[in-house]
C-alpha cells in the first residue's frame, strides 16, 4: 500500500468513526428517558416516555442490583451486589466504564451535583465521582443496616441506622460531622422534605412517624398509626406529608402547621406512596390496586385494580404521569394521574422488568 492510499484510508476510517459516533442515540434529558432493567440478566430497555414507546435496548457488563442516574452528567450507574465494583455506562458515548472499591456495595445515591455518589457497603459509605473514578471520602462508624439520602441542594449527607435511630448528618463540603436520634429504634429509611427543613421516619417500634425539625434542630412531631407505617412520603412542593400504615390508614398531614387535613380508609398495607399532577394527587400502591386522592379535598379516593403486583413506581418530573414495571409481565404500566386514566402499556421486550430509574423524577424526599 502506498503512502498515499494509507493517508487516504486514514482519514476515510477517521470520518466513518466520526460519521457513526454522531449517530449514536443521546440519553442525555433526564426528565425524558426512563432506563428499566431486567431481573436476571444484563439488559436495559429505554423508554422515551415523551412518546410513550420503546426506543432502545442497551446491555451492561453486569445483572445490576441497583441502578441510578446522574442527569448532570448524562451516565448510568449501577452495583451488581457481588463484586467490589462501581459501574457506569457513559448514555452519549455509550462506553463501560468501572471503578473498584474496598468492599462490595450495596446501595448508591447522587449528591444533586451529578458527579458524587454515595456507595454504601457494609458499616461504610464512600463518596466518589465515578465518570472521572476518583475517590473523594470515606465515611466509618456507622453500623448496617442504614439508608442515606443527600437533602436536595447536597449540603448535607444523612445516614440513618435502622436498628437504632441514630442518624449522622455529614456535612459534604468539610465532612464535619454531627448526630440527631430519629425515633426510638427499628426505623424505616429515612425521609427528608424536599426544602431539607424535616427529616422523618417511621417508628416501627411504636408504630409512630417521628418528625424532625432540621432549621430548629429538635423534635418536630410525633404521629401515632393504627399499626406499622411505611416510609414517610413529602409531596415535592414541601408542603404535605403523606402517612400509610399496614392497616390501610393514611394521614395527610400540613408540613408547617403539623395538622391532619385529610384521611382515608384503603383496603390493603401500601407498598409504595407517590404525588402527582402539581402536587395535588395522592398515590398509594398495594398489592391488588392503586387507590388515587386528592391530597387536600374530601372526596372518595378512586381505587384502580392491578393485573400484575407493580416492582417500581415513578411519576415523572411534570407530575403528570406515572410508569411502574409489574411482575410477572414485560409490559410497563402507564397511568396518566392528570386525566385518572390507564393509558396502554409498552412491551418492554424484557422477560421480567425489575428497576426502572430516570434522571429526574417528581420524587425529591427519597
Amino acid at each position: 500500500m502506498t503512502l498515499l492510499m494509507r493517508k487516504l484510508t486514514l482519514c476515510f476510517l477517521a470520518v466513518f468513526a466520526v460519521c457513526s459516533n454522531a449517530e449514536l442515540p443521546r440519553y442525555d434529558d433526564g426528565a425524558r428517558w426512563a432506563f428499566i432493567s431486567e431481573a436476571d440478566s444484563k439488559h436495559i430497555a429505554v423508554v422515551d416516555t415523551f412518546k410513550y414507546q420503546l426506543a432502545d435496548r442497551l446491555e451492561l457488563k453486569a445483572v445490576p442490583t441497583e441502578l441510578v442516574v446522574s442527569d448532570v452528567q448524562d451516565v448510568l450507574v449501577y452495583i451488581d451486589g457481588v463484586s467490589n465494583k462501581v459501574f457506569s455506562y457513559d448514555l452519549i458515548t455509550h462506553t463501560h466504564s468501572e471503578m473498584a472499591l474496598e468492599r462490595v456495595p450495596h446501595s448508591i445515591v447522587f449528591h444533586s451535583d451529578g458527579a458524587q455518589l454515595a456507595v454504601a457497603s457494609q458499616d461504610r459509605i464512600d463518596i466518589i465521582k465515578p465518570l472521572k473514578q476518583e475517590y473523594v471520602a470515606s465515611i466509618e462508624g456507622i453500623k448496617s443496616p442504614f439508608s442515606m439520602n443527600f437533602d436536595n441542594g447536597g449540603y448535607n449527607l444523612y445516614i440513618t441506622e435502622a436498628k437504632t435511630g441514630n442518624t449522622l448528618i455529614y456535612r459534604n463540603h468539610d465532612g464535619q460531622q454531627t448526630h440527631i436520634q430519629l425515633g426510638e429504634g427499628n426505623v424505616s429509611a429515612l425521609t427528608l422534605s424536599p426544602d431539607a427543613r424535616l427529616a422523618l421516619v417511621s417508628d416501627h417500634s411504636t408504630n409512630s412517624v417521628f418528625v424532625w425539625d432540621l432549621f430548629n434542630e429538635a423534635p418536630y412531631k410525633s404521629y401515632p398509626m393504627t399499626a406499622k407505617p411505611w416510609r414517610p412520603y413529602v409531596s415535592s412542593d414541601s408542603e404535605h406529608m403523606i402517612f400509610v400504615d399496614d392497616n390501610g390508614l393514611a394521614q395527610i398531614v400540613n408540613t408547617w402547621s403539623g395538622e391532619t387535613v385529610n384521611n382515608f380508609q384503603f383496603k390493603q398495607a401500601p407498598k409504595s406512596i407517590r404525588t402527582g399532577w402539581l402536587e395535588t394527587i395522592g398515590i398509594v400502591e398495594s398489592e391488588k390496586s392503586l387507590n388515587i386522592f386528592e391530597l387536600t379535598k374530601a372526596n372518595k379516593a378512586t381505587s384502580l385494580a392491578l393485573k400484575h403486583p407493580l416492582n417500581e413506581v415513578v411519576v415523572v418530573s411534570d407530575s403528570k404521569t406515572l410508569f411502574a414495571t409489574q411482575q410477572n409481565s414485560s409490559d410497563l404500566f402507564i397511568y396518566d394521574i392528570r386525566q385518572n386514566k390507564l393509558l396502554p402499556a409498552i412491551n418492554t421486550g424484557l422477560k421480567q422488568p425489575q428497576h426502572i430509574v430516570m434522571g429526574i423524577t417528581n420524587t425529591i424526599c427519597h
